[in-house]
């Protein structure tokens, strides 16, 4: 029996063909390797946890999405359109990696008045070389000179400039540029270009070590870094990126080449440098901070020279004050801002309409020596007027008060920081039940003042659950108050109807208030009796009874006239003169008393 005849081998044929059929099938299922970074340009979102750590190119528009985290451990460069954004919630991670940018400008801005400089690397060297200086393309460099140990300063003109070199140099060696004397253009070096007559080496500008310069960013694209979420960055380099902080990032033992300022913006933003290098800023600070921002900086060198570590930077501010239009005699809200900026200068602010503008400005400074310079503005009020205090013996509310500004608020409401009245009207009591329409009762209206300046009011009172105005004297009552003082006003309620009626009094506004309700927060009242809405029963007469006293009255009268005749006749009896009664006159007189007593006979009968 030949051995492809033994039943062992006879059941191994069988699998060894299974096995093989599904090795190719596997062999034709697509492979993703989750170790590489995309390359294709397109738009990939992280949704899962990733690590990349194999292949040198990273292109495409990525997101790392929320929940997930993002780990970059190679070496990798981004060309023009790729970029990275790590979402709310997203984590990054670059763990010994790079991401170098791949159209970023490499070149670099001389700062006029700086002793801006370049520096050659003497390993680059052998011998005598020349060096040739390459400014931007379409820039030129009249205007600006250079010069170096042992060498005098040389006018620069045209797109390059060579300088020669005959007999090496041992060191490094430091190019100083300078600005001419009323020249003004602007010096952009691209790159250096070294010539020893075997060899040429180019040099990137920004490789240079350069001092004192900026890096001319607008020449280039770097590659977005956007983090709203969170990052790590554990012994990683960043080289021509354009970062965005709005989330929290740590960095440590980490650099940033070229990558500058790094922005820290809104709530909750911050940034924590452990460690490692921001180098190279496009502006003359490493990192651009606004009011909220937080920043650690421990241990980490930055670009030096005239380049400032940090800068915090506000936008304009606004003043709230609810006070507009303007007073007698001036403005009703003045305010004298002191200390303002780097320059700490000062700065009037009139005619304030209920907002005061303050302008955007560098609030905080780190400098590159390790010291701060922190703003330390004030509001000096100079005027702070309403009608409630407008009297000539009366002065402005806070005269003189300084109030800290706050840089980190957009705005700032002043109002709470200051002194100024608070009225309320307590009560407006009604002590009699009734009245006589037409006639007055009387009415106490208690006002407290409650804060911390003086005010004359106007109290005036309506008909209750109406607009129209009580018949009051006075019409109009003013009242000073002092600040904490509470007072009772004793005035004169007439109303011509015959009714249940109440009155509302209210604390007249002045028109500069365009919100009264910090001034006035009781500012109207419902008339009461003993703590409890109450009203006055005016009555009025009824007419025919008043008819009938006018009648009475009358009677009276003509009864008084009466008795006056009659006594006056009784004493003319006792006149012992003679009457001649054939006399015209004395006829009448006689017929006068015979007729009032006809008339009293016939009252009698």
């Amino acid at each position: 029996m030949t051995p492809w005849q033994h039943p062992a081998y006879m059941r191994t044929v069988p699998a060894l063909a299974i096995l093989l059929a599904t090795s190719m099938l596997i062999c034709m299922i697509p492979i993703t390797n989750a170790g590489s970074a995309p390359t294709n340009g397109g738009i990939v979102n992280v949704s899962a946890d990733e690590t990349w750590n194999i292949g040198s190119e990273l292109n495409a528009i990525v997101t790392v999405e929320s929940g997930a985290t993002l780990t970059i451990e190679g070496d990798y460069t981004l060309p023009e359109g790729a970029s990275i954004t790590i979402a709310e919630g997203g984590t990054l991670r670059v763990e010994g990696g790079s991401l170098t940018g791949g159209a970023f400008s490499e070149a670099v801005r001389m700062i006029p008045n700086a002793q801006s400089s370049l520096t050659v690397d003497s390993e680059l060297t052998d011998g005598g070389f020349d060096l040739t200086i390459v400014s931007a393309d379409g820039m030129n460099m009249t205007g600006w000179s250079v010069t170096g140990e042992n060498r005098p300063a040389e006018d620069m003109s045209g797109s390059q400039h060579v300088l020669n070199f005959p007999a090496g140099i041992s060191e490094d060696y430091q190019l100083n540029f300078s600005l001419n004397p009323g020249s003004f253009t602007d010096l952009v070096v691209d790159h250096l270009i070294i010539d020893d007559g075997t060899t040429q080496s180019h040099i990137p500008a920004y490789q240079a070590l350069p001092m004192n310069t900026m890096m001319a960013k607008e020449l280039g694209t770097p590659f977005p870094l956007v983090i709203e979420g969170t990052a790590h960055l554990q012994d990683a380099t960043l080289i021509g990126a354009e970062v965005m902080i709005t989330g929290a990032v740590t960095s440590s033992n980490s650099t940033f080449t070229a990558s500058g300022p790094l922005n820290v913006m809104g709530e909750g933003s911050s940034l924590s440098l452990q460690g490692g290098s921001v180098t190279m800023s496009s502006a003359d600070h490493d990192v651009n901070l606004d009011g909220v921002a937080s920043l650690t900086w421990d241990e980490t060198t930055g670009t030096g020279g005239v380049i400032d570590r940090w800068e915090r930077n506000i936008g304009e501010q606004e003043i709230h004050i609810p006070i507009g239009a303007t007073c007698t005699g001036g403005y009703c809200v003045e305010y004298k801002i002191h200390n303002h900026g780097p320059s700490e200068g000062t700065m009037l602010r009139q005619n304030v309409d209920g907002v005061a503008l303050v302008p955007g400005r560098t609030v905080e400074i780190g400098w590159s020596d390790g010291t701060v310079w922190t703003e330390n503005a004030s509001v000096e009020i100079m005027n702070f007027r309403t009608a409630w205090n407008l009297g000539s013996t009366m002065s402005s509310w806070s005269a003189g008060m300084m109030v800290p500004l706050p840089w980190d608020v957009e705005v700032f409401e002043i109002l709470p920081h200051l002194n100024y009245p608070v009225i309320s009207i307590d009560s407006v009591e009604l002590p009699a039940e009734a009245a006589q329409a037409s006639t007055s009762t009387d009415v106490e209206v208690t006002v407290t003042n409650s804060g911390t300046e003086a005010a004359a009011i106007f109290i005036r009172c309506n008909i209750a659950g109406t607009e129209s105005y009580a018949d009051m004297t006075p019409t109009y009552s003013a009242m000073m108050l002092d600040a904490g003082e509470t007072e009772t006003l004793n005035a004169n309620w007439t109303y011509h109807s015959a009714g249940d009626v109440g009155i509302d009094c209210y604390v007249e506004e002045p028109f500069q208030f365009l919100d009264a309700t910090p001034f006035l927060p009781m500012g109207a009242a419902n008339s009461t009796r003993s703590g409890t809405d109450a009203t006055v029963s005016w009555t009025v007469v009824d007419t025919d009874s008043s008819s009938a006293v006018v009648m009475l009255a009358a009677l009276g009268v003509t009864i008084v006239v009466v008795l006056g005749v009659v006594i006056r006749l009784a004493y003319a009896g006792n006149d012992d003169r003679e009457i001649d009664y054939d006399a015209p006159d004395q006829g009448r007189v006689d017929h006068r008393v015979d007729r009032f007593a006809e008339m009293m006979d016939e009252d009698e009968d």
